[in-house]
This record gives structure tokens, sequence and C-alpha cells, in this order.
């Protein structure tokens, strides 16, 4: 089965980008044919930390979306396509998918279209996943990764109703642990991946050791989800 795995929602500073990398890490890892999208053209994260990802750039008119018709196309050369969206105007993706209809045509395509939704506890990220809920609820499946930066739980979201559903409708939840400031930033400024950063001359043994240490547990995390991912 082929994959289409999305970042949906469009709310700035959630860690879209960051949580993209190290499920491109995981894919690489795996050995899946694999092709990224990077649609946020203004700052251009996601490509500064994976150069192999192509830009789309979606700041066009609603008439002009076509230009997404590139993320499927590419499922005729590879298994997996992981897109990750830009913050602010992100809904223009969920106008593509509507326009088109790719949840519904997912058998004619022969493909599953995965949403993976960055769990905080920032109330306004947190209102995009009801959004989302009520509008793909039974079209699309669900990939939660709770983001733990900022402390080891997440209080408003673990007991949110969106969460429940989620684990109604049978979504796969992954935690992504906090990952030291200095490593994060250095990382940052070698525009290195975790994955990348655990051998990388730029980087301080010190900051490679919890390159590998993170890398791992991210490797445990995403295998929890892996039927959905790789199987």
């Amino acid at each position: 089965m082929k994959r289409i795995i999305l970042f949906p929602q469009d709310k700035g500073g959630i860690g879209k980008s960051f949580i993209a990398t190290l499920l491109h890490d995981y894919l690489s890892d795996q050995e899946v044919p694999l092709q990224a999208f990077d649609l946020d053209h203004a700052n251009s994260t996601f490509n500064r930390f994976i150069p192999e990802a192509e830009f789309i750039d979606t700041d066009v008119d609603i008439d002009k979306l076509g230009v997404l018709d590139r993320v499927v196309h590419a499922l005729e050369t590879v298994d997996t396509v992981l897109i990750d969206n830009r913050a602010t105007g992100g809904s223009k993706v969920l106008s593509y998918l509507d326009e088109t209809r790719l949840p519904e045509l997912s058998h004619e395509l022969d493909c599953t279209l995965v949403f993976v939704l960055i769990g905080t506890d920032d109330k306004d990220a947190n209102s995009q996943i009801a959004d989302l809920l009520e509008r793909y609820e039974g079209r699309v499946r669900w990939l939660i990764a709770c983001n733990l930066r900022d402390g080891d739980t997440l209080p408003l979201f673990s007991q949110s109703n969106s969460r429940r559903r989620l684990l109604e409708l049978g979504a796969a939840e992954v935690e992504v642990p906090c990952l030291t400031e200095i490593t994060r930033n250095r990382l940052q400024q070698a525009n290195l991946t975790v994955g990348r950063g655990r051998t990388s001359e730029h980087l301080h043994v010190l900051d490679r050791s919890r390159c590998v240490r993170f890398h791992a547990k991210m490797a445990e995390e995403f295998a929890k989800a892996g039927d959905l991912l790789v199987g």
C-alpha cells in the first residue's frame, strides 16, 4: 500500500517541520522509497534539513492549486510521499484535498492518506485538530505525535475530546521527547537532521551522542505506528 503522509495543521511553532524530519529519518532507515515535499516556500525549514525535498509553492489562487498534483504523481515512482505543510495559509492543502476528492480516490490510487497531528497544549493547535476531525473523520487515517519539548506531559491535549475520539478511531500515537536545546540549536545551525547529526563532523562528540540516543528513541516510537507508516 502506498502512502501520502501529510502534516495538515498550519499553526506555526508547534514542531511540524522538526517532527517531519524525524519521520523522514525513520522512513529512510526503513529503506522506504520516499519523496518529500516542502510547501513552506517562505521559510523553507524542512528543505534546509532535507535538501532533497522538493518545493511546491501553494501561495497561489485557488484555481492554481493543481500544482499539488505533483504529490500524487510522485506515487508513480515511490511508495511514500511525505509533505510538510506551511505555517499560515496551509488551508490551501485542505482545499486541494476537497476539490480533487483525494481521500475518496485513495482506493483507486491504491494509497492511504495519513494525517500527522501534532499534539501540544497550544489551544489554537488543538482547535485545528478538532476541526480536522469534524471535516475528515472516516476519510483519512491518523497519527498523533505528542510533542513533549516543554515537559513530560500534555495535560490539556491528553484529556481533550479530540484525543479521545482519535484513539477511538484507531489513531496511532507516538511521543517526541525533548532534545537538549544546545544540541537542537547546533543541528539548526548546521542544517542537520537528528539522524544525520549522529555522524556529522560539524557537531561535537557530545551532540553526536545525544543524536544517537534521540534517534534510537524515535525509531522505537515510530515503530509503534509501523503498520501505518511502513507495513
